[in-house]
This record gives C-alpha cells, structure tokens and sequence, in this order.
C-alpha cells in the first residue's frame, strides 16, 4: 500500500496507484473492505505464525500497512502487543489512525517511504516481528524489496519472524496462462458476465507470452531472497494462485 520512486515519470513513481489522492485512497480502501472477510482467514494465519504467546508483550511493525485491517487483527489477538503501522501514504494513514483510534498506544504511525535507507523506525531498536500485506509488490523492483528484506532482518530480534502475504509470479508463462483460466473461471462463478470473463482470459494469456509476470518475482525467487538475507526455517505457509504468504524467522 505504498510507496513513491524519487525520481522518473509519474507512472515510474506511482505504477498503477495514486496513493497520494484522497478520492483514489478513499475508493481503493472501499474495496479492500469489502475482502477483509475473506482476508480474515490468511490474517489469522499470520498472527498464529507469530512466535510468542498472546498475552506477550511485543513490538511487531506492519510494512506497507495501508489502513490499518493486519495491525487491527494482531491487536485484537495479542492484548499486550503493540503495532507500529509503517506507511508511505498520507491519505492512507489517515483511515489507519480513524480505524486504530480506539487502540491508544498500542497503535503507533511510522510515515516513511520504502525506498529510503532509513524507511525503519529509529524507535524502538529491534522488533519482535514485521508483517506485510500486499505491499511490496508495488514497488515494482526486486532488487529493493531483497534489500528490505535484508534491513528488516538486521532489526529483528533472535527469535523473530518476518511475514509477507503478498502477490507471486506464476513460475512459468503456461502456468500463468493456467492462473488467468481459474481466475476467469471464478469471476463467472460470481457472476461476471461472459464479455468481461473473456476479456480477462484474452488479457491474462497476452500477458503470460509478452512478460515474465506481473509482479516483481515468482515464489521461489521471493524464498531465496530471504534465505539469502539471513532468515533461517523459510517457507511458504499458504498459497492460491498469485497470492501467497510466505517469510522466515531469525
């Protein structure tokens, strides 16, 4: 739910996101409500990764957090935790902070944007756990998102565990083409209509030739660049399709 390049075209700092209008915010915020529902499932799976006890007390940051729904979850469920909710979206953090009202200091704003060295809260030193959700992959550059994932491992404490429930590559173009038919097949079973379903196959198979995916790397890619930042017992721990959480403790 971020973040802004410093430089380039607007399309280069923004992709196929505003996140700093208040109207394109307001509007994305309405339909990710409307799947929180369906998300709650993959949050609880977050929070029952977490390694510590529910009424520990924690400090846990919620990369990318957007308007608050994972933070709001794990405060729920940990009653002693604490959330920092980091977010490159002005308009975004507002909905977090009228969401977290109620929370007082259990739930803190961290503004930064991810692709500054210094993105981390300089407060508190270690973190007993990140968590994201379909963030990272706007950034559109792998090669960051590896060195994220690096700075958030050095801010980890021993014992910790970093989250990321976020959008994958397809590990080949005919199984992208495969994704795009289950997807389609899904959408007339909600009731799209055959024009809309059709278009949507056309556009995903056209894609699955033209490009290696849409989003910044596959599932495996995405695994070893943990591994290769230091995370030791990686693993994906639940996948459909494009979405996938996945992450590693230290």
């Amino acid at each position: 739910m971020e973040t802004t390049r410093r430089s380039g075209s607007h399309a280069e700092r923004h992709g196929p996101h505003d996140w700093a209008s208040e109207t394109y915010v307001e509007e994305w915020v309405r339909r990710q409500q409307s799947e929180d529902a369906e998300r709650a499932e993959r949050f609880q799976l977050m929070c029952d990764l977490l390694p510590f006890p529910r009424d520990a007390t924690v400090t846990i940051l919620d990369v990318g957090a957007g308007y608050g729904p994972v933070s709001k979850f794990i405060l729920d469920r940990y009653s002693h935790a604490t959330c920092i909710a980091q977010d490159g979206s002005e308009p975004m953090l507002r909905h977090a902070r009228a969401l977290m009202a109620s929370y007082g200091e259990r739930f803190k704003i961290h503004r930064s944007d991810l692709f500054d060295k210094n993105w981390l809260p300089g407060e508190p030193g270690s973190f007993d756990a990140m968590v994201s959700s379909s963030c990272l992959h706007n950034l559109r550059d792998f090669t960051r998102i590896s060195e994220i994932y690096r700075e958030i491992r050095a801010r980890l404490t021993p014992g910790g565990v970093f989250l990321n429930a976020d959008l994958v590559n397809a590990p080949t173009a005919e199984l992208d083409g495969r994704y795009a038919d289950v997807t389609a097949a899904r959408r007339q079973r909600e009731g799209a209509s055959p024009q809309s379903v059709e278009a949507m196959v056309r556009e995903g198979r056209s894609a699955a030739v033209k490009t290696p995916g849409p989003f910044p790397a596959t599932l495996d890619e995405q695994l070893a660049a943990l591994r290769a930042a230091g995370f030791r017992e990686v693993d994906c721990f639940w996948k459909d399709l494009r979405r996938a959480l996945f992450g590693g403790y230290v």
